[in-house]
């Protein structure tokens, strides 16, 4: 069964009962108690001055010892003042009573409120009568002659009357406050209404805006706090109305972006499932409509192998990743991106159809493989033939010049195809590298004997420093000493003079590698482009020096293979540092 649920304004009128039944029931209990102690102090007034009166008339009497005319006094004056009349003597003995017989009645010497009057003091006391068998007031005061104390004469009233007065107050003090309670009462119940019925049409219209009803509006013409409430809620309305069409003016632009794009797009969440799609990617995954893989995990739509280790580090590093993967017959470069502010931590996933510029590449290279292979056969021929021609010259000068000359270029063309060939082997996705574990102070010795004789050509010296705590690298240890040829020749090639230096250190999980050269430099506005295949800073130099304008984007392939990374320094006339860093392995 459904809780019953209890409304504002009978929560409000039950605040106010509870407060209005408090203070009603403080306020009576405060003024009985304070009626009574009026009704008592002024009884005990009355006694009191009832006593004085009497005992001015009877001073003279109980001096003078006559008993009989006091009791006739008493009865007298305490039938007509309607009060209970005791006269005493100072040893306690009654000489006069307006009620009983003096004859009968108790030594009242040990009363209290007789007591207090012999000491000189107006006694009072409430308390049980044994005479007349009923709680009674007693008011006592000393009856004095010369400052000496004759007597005491007291007076008293029943209590039961006195409280029977006090109950009839009581009765019309309690009857006033119910009266008073029901009308406070009443308006408790028209305040509340007054004040929760606004609050319920505020409550309705805030349900309304909720369930996306951004027209709703509030009419409370009040001019307080509920006014002012009433007022914001219908401004916010109006600007969530606003926010609310823009927001899907934009949503409507980002599904036409999404629509038009020619890559496939797909965010997913933190648990793996789909959230949004573009058209595109409906196609890839083979799918009818969004709806039917909306919520489904990217698993079930992307059964892919690729694409589950893509997400995964993504999720584990936080960073974009890259990867490519087949879908049939078509191959797709697939971009993973981290979205870490989204709740849960979405992922966008990326897919852009590569496979045309991948045939384009397949047939670029075949074309290059073919050629290179096409042209080293001629090519050796012909610096065979030039070698035979030139030992044939003998002392025709002339013929051995032009001889030299088309030797130099044959041998030009052979270095380029064979570097051609070795580029296109390192841009194969077929090619495994072959990973060893490689001692770099061995390789680097044995890589410095082979440019032994260029150093001293050229009048350079070199420089070798490995760090103690560099010794092995996994490697495959024929690319990584085709990276050292070309960077070294290269260094030996446009150094004129100074040295060339070879630095190996450990940094971190990495290995790091520079080759320092003192030559001519690399002026900045070449340095993004020096590692493009054919690029060459000084043309004529270049040629002259025999230079292919593969070498360096040979190393950079190299690297790329084993996941390392490579940069360059350079000023003109100071010479070039290009520091290689490669994961150990």
């Amino acid at each position: 069964m459904p809780k019953t649920r209890i409304g504002l304004m009978w929560k409000q009128f039950f605040i106010y009962l509870l407060i209005i039944v408090l203070t009603s029931s403080f306020l009576v209990f405060f003024v009985s108690r304070e009626i009574n102690k009026y009704y008592v102090s002024n009884l005990k007034s009355n006694l009191e001055n009832q006593a004085l009166l009497v005992s001015e008339m009877v001073m003279n009497l109980i001096s003078s010892g006559n008993t009989e005319k006091i009791d006739i006094l008493a009865k007298e004056m305490g039938e007509k003042i309607g009060t209970r009349i005791t006269i005493i003597r100072k040893d306690g003995l009654i000489l006069g009573d307006s009620e009983e017989d003096p004859a009968k009645m108790e030594n009242h010497a040990t009363r209290p409120e007789v007591i207090q009057a012999l000491h000189n003091e107006i006694g009072s006391k409430i308390r049980y009568s044994t005479t007349v068998k009923k709680e009674m007031l007693y008011v006592a005061i000393p009856v004095t002659e010369n400052g000496e104390i004759l007597g005491v004469v007291r007076t008293s009233s029943f209590v039961p009357e006195i409280q029977k007065s006090l109950g009839t107050i009581n009765k019309k003090i309690i009857s006033i406050a119910i009266i008073l309670m029901i009308i406070a009462l009443m308006f408790s119940i028209l305040s509340s209404r007054l004040f929760t019925n606004p609050i319920k049409e505020i409550a309705f219209a805030a349900d309304k805006i909720k369930n996306g009803d951004f027209t709703t509006r509030i009419f409370i013409k009040r001019k307080d706090e509920l006014g002012e409430l009433s007022d914001a809620i219908n401004e916010m309305a109006r600007e969530l109305q606003k926010l609310f069409t823009d927001l899907n003016l934009e949503r409507e632009e980002l599904q036409v972006i999404l629509s038009s794009m020619v890559e496939g797009l797909v965010v997913i969440n933190g648990e793996g499932k789909i959230v949004l799609s573009n058209k595109n990617f409906l196609i890839i995954a083979g799918v009818l409509n969004e709806a039917s893989i909306q919520s489904k995990h990217y698993w079930e739509v992307l059964q892919n192998d690729e694409i589950n280790k893509l997400v995964k580090s993504v999720i584990q590093t936080g960073k974009t990743q890259t990867f490519e993967v087949q879908f049939g017959e078509k191959i797709y470069l697939v971009n993973g991106t981290p979205i870490p502010k989204t709740a849960g931590g979405k992922i966008i996933i990326v897919l852009h159809d590569i496979t045309e510029l991948k045939r384009v590449e397949k047939v670029k290279t075949d074309f290059v493989t073919n050629i290179t292979h096409e042209l080293k056969t001629p090519l050796t021929s012909i610096k065979g033939f030039v070698e035979t021609l030139n030992e044939e010259a003998g002392a025709n000068t002339k013929n051995q010049h032009f001889l030299e000359i088309i030797e130099r270029n044959t041998d030009r063309l052979i270095d380029i195809v064979d570097d051609l060939l070795l580029l296109s082997n390192l841009e194969d996705k077929k090619q495994k590298l072959k990973i060893e574990k490689i001692n770099l102070r061995e390789m680097a010795d044995n890589i410095l004997k082979i440019f032994e004789i260029k150093f001293k050509e050229k009048k350079i010296s070199f420089e070798l420093d490995i760090s103690d705590n560099v010794s092995n690298i996994k490697a495959d240890p024929f690319w990584l000493e085709q990276l050292f040829i070309n960077l070294i020749d290269n260094a030996i090639k446009y150094t004129d003079k100074g040295n060339v230096k070879i630095k190996i250190f450990s940094q971190g999980k990495d290995v790091q590698i520079e080759i320092q050269d003192s030559g001519i430099g690399i002026p900045k506005e070449h340095l993004s482009r020096i590692f493009e295949r054919f690029y060459v800073v000084d043309k004529s130099r270049s040629h002259k020096l025999g230079g292919t304008g593969l070498g360096l984007s040979i190393v950079k392939h190299i690297i790329q293979l084993h996941n390392g990374k490579i940069s360059v320094e350079s000023k003109v006339g100071k010479g070039s540092k290009f520091i290689v860093i490669l994961p150990k392995g």
